[in-house]
């Protein structure tokens, strides 16, 4: 688990149940990365198209995609609670 899950918190003993709830949930992180991971290959998808050149102005939907991209990237590496998938 990342420590941005506890460092709002200062006292030991919150953090500590603060963890035990975010790992009692485990599961529902486990389906919202099931679910990113649909958004991304949606994503992928798209940009596969070459009709997706065709359009004025490709860079700036391309840089768009890429942000969306990192996003995605992020939230996963912050629901990952292993510390060996995190990467």
């Amino acid at each position: 688990m990342k420590t941005v899950w506890t460092q709002h918190l200062k006292d030991a003993e919150e953090k500590i149940k603060f963890e035990e709830s975010v790992w009692h949930n485990k599961w529902l992180l486990e389906h919202l990365g099931k679910l990113l991971d649909a958004l991304e290959k949606g994503l992928n998808r798209q940009e596969i198209s070459p009709s997706a050149y065709d359009q004025p102005n490709w860079e700036y939907r391309q840089a768009h995609a890429n942000g969306y991209r990192q996003c995605l990237k992020n939230i996963q590496e912050l629901i990952t609670l292993d510390p060996k998938e995190n990467k």
